[in-house]
């Protein structure tokens, strides 16, 4: 292999990532960003501000233009969360800001290429593929990633790809549920992508993105081969991995047993490589950008921040479990008490019988991936498999518990104080009562 570099990256080459991602940096920092109620995304004040700044603004859009319907600023809103360079705080009221992290700082002190690979690691390990995929079909192309990686590595960069043939075909049917992941993989370099012409001319909803061709580049096929060979996705996207069941799991190691190999079509590499680059064989907590390194000049590629593991944050913590607005039990727990021990509490202060299952989501939002469900559930991280103090909990933050799948009874819970200086509870107590609580079944025995 020769010596020379293969790979250059700076702040606008392959693509404009690395400026743009900086410039929407350095807003978050200049301003204050008050999250939407709603969905906890970006305001389309500032985001209408934001797009404006970027390389290639998005045209036609309005200050009311929801952040779905911006895909590159999106994406970024996700790898800073993602990435821990941004974290939510509680502000004024009951809203949620976003403010920088320690974690910011180093990351502007590495070098293009690490900056690069930072954010990819990102993008591929840490982000939620399916909060990613704001598409109108909203599904998410993990099961197409590794075969479209194989396609693309085998293709001849800068020459025209059409994706928009037949329906049948076995391109079409590749990157069928793409939508705005095509949008991602251009804004990382991998292609230039072209928008099916007949949905423009059809006036379809911005949100339904086709390809119609795609146009790989060197770059990108020399990454895609090297993904391919090194970083399965299904091995390394730690959201997938916690939808699968395990908690606190390492990047990159294997823990599916032969069947789910099988039901998931990973196949083992056949480790021929046409990079000139030898591939070793993946070592449990191997750091991401390990085999990228002989792409570049000596030094160009040394490092990138250190993984975070779940820090245990130790205190009271102090939950206010709402079922309606005048109706709410206020408890306090300690951080070695387990969701299981939050979920008696909770249905202990409203009476309720322990003979359904349940579920807390962590983000609020209903059947949503970040999900804790009852050891009787099969599906899932168990709630007595985590201990309070080592999910991570913001003050602000809002849970759903959502108890007895028929009736379907949601708590709103917020996490209100977190008390360092006291001892803490030896067991979770009620401390406030508001409202009588509902009758479980909505009628009472003799």
């Amino acid at each position: 292999m020769s010596k020379l570099p293969i790979i250059t990256i700076t702040e606008s080459k392959p693509t404009s990532l690395l400026r743009d991602f900086a410039t929407f940096c350095q807003y978050l920092k200049t301003h204050t960003i008050t999250l939407t109620a709603t969905n906890e995304f970006i305001s389309g004040k500032h985001l209408y501000e934001l797009n404006q700044k970027m390389t290639d603004p998005l045209p036609d859009t309005t200050t009311r233009t929801d952040q779905t319907l911006y895909p590159l600023l999106h994406l970024l809103f996700h790898i800073a969360l993602a990435g821990k360079l941004f974290r939510k705080f509680p502000g004024k009221g009951s809203k949620i800001v976003l403010k920088p992290t320690e974690r910011l700082l180093l990351y502007e002190e590495l070098k293009p290429a690490e900056k690069y690979f930072f954010l990819l690691e990102t993008f591929w390990v840490d982000a939620d593929w399916k909060k990613l995929q704001a598409g109108y079909f909203g599904r998410s192309p993990m099961n197409t990633v590794s075969g479209v990686l194989e396609f693309l590595s085998e293709q001849q960069p800068e020459k025209k790809i059409q994706v928009k043939v037949d329906r049948d075909s076995h391109i079409y049917m590749m990157f069928l549920h793409w939508e705005y992941f095509l949008h991602y993989f251009s804004f990382f370099g991998f292609w230039e992508v072209t928008r099916d012409k007949d949905l423009v001319a059809q006036q379809k909803p911005k949100r339904l993105f086709r390809a119609e061709s795609i146009i790989p580049s060197t770059f990108g096929v020399t990454i895609a081969e090297i993904l391919s060979e090194t970083r399965n996705l299904y091995y390394w996207n730690l959201p997938f991995r916690r939808k699968m069941g395990e908690w606190k799991a390492i990047p990159g190691s294997a823990y599916y047993d032969e069947n789910t190999e099988k039901f998931l079509d990973i196949k083992p590499k056949s480790n021929k490589s046409r990079t000139s680059i030898k591939i070793d064989k993946v070592k449990t907590g191997d750091q991401f950008f390990l085999p990228f390194i002989p792409l570049f000049a000596e030094g160009e590629l040394q490092k990138s921040l250190p993984r975070e593991g779940v820090k245990f944050v130790d205190g009271t913590y102090v939950f206010k479990a709402s079922l309606a607005k005048n109706l709410w039990r206020t408890i306090e727990i300690s951080a070695d008490h387990t969701l299981l021990d939050l979920h008696h509490s909770i249905r202990k202060a409203y009476r309720f019988d322990d003979d359904h299952l349940y579920s807390f989501f962590m983000d609020g939002k209903l059947w949503s991936h970040e999900c804790f469900t009852s050891p009787l559930d099969e599906e899932g991280i168990n709630v007595d498999e985590v201990r309070i103090g080592e999910l991570g909990l913001f003050v602000g933050q809002n849970i759903l518990y959502l108890y007895d799948y028929g009736d379907m009874w949601r708590f709103g819970v917020e996490l209100e104080e977190i008390i360092t200086e006291s001892p803490k509870p030896r067991k979770p107590q009620v401390i406030e009562k508001i409202g009588k609580a509902p009758e479980q079944y909505g009628w009472c025995e003799e």
